[in-house]
């Protein structure tokens, strides 16, 4: 295969060359190899644009899974960890470790500081109401 998914920002400015040197030499000639490089360069500002916004890992983990449609269970066999730990995760019930945290980079091609933000646990109820009655 010619092109794949964009995993870094070398390949991302390569493609961006590669599209702009095609589009001048004939644009028709070239149409769906065109296509197919705006539709990698696009899917990669997409991924890059949520990283942008500040969310905290949490927040930027769930809003990429929703977008490519991965079940829990899923990212849990892709990054050979349980379920439980991605449910945890998603429910700010633990923290992303360093491991998961590069599990994570690579499986999404993003960079690890994307995942390692600070933010806040939850705590459970039941640690929350003996916290609170002592």
């Amino acid at each position: 295969m010619k092109y794949k998914k964009i995993a870094s920002q070398e390949t991302y400015e390569e493609y961006c060359d590669i599209h702009e040197t095609l589009g001048f030499k004939d644009s028709k000639k070239y149409k769906d190899e065109l296509d197919l490089l705006e539709i990698l360069i696009d899917e990669y500002d997409k991924r890059h644009a949520i990283y942008k916004k500040k969310l905290n890992p949490v927040e930027l983990l769930d809003s990429i899974m929703k977008d490519e449609s991965i079940s829990k269970s899923d990212l849990a066999r892709d990054l050979n960890t349980t379920r439980q730990l991605i449910s945890d995760i998603l429910r700010y019930r633990r923290n992303i470790s360093k491991n998961m945290i590069i599990k994570l980079s690579e499986r999404f091609a993003m960079r690890p500081e994307a995942f390692s933000r600070p933010y806040k646990l939850k705590l459970a109820k039941r640690k929350l109401q003996t916290q609170t009655a002592k």
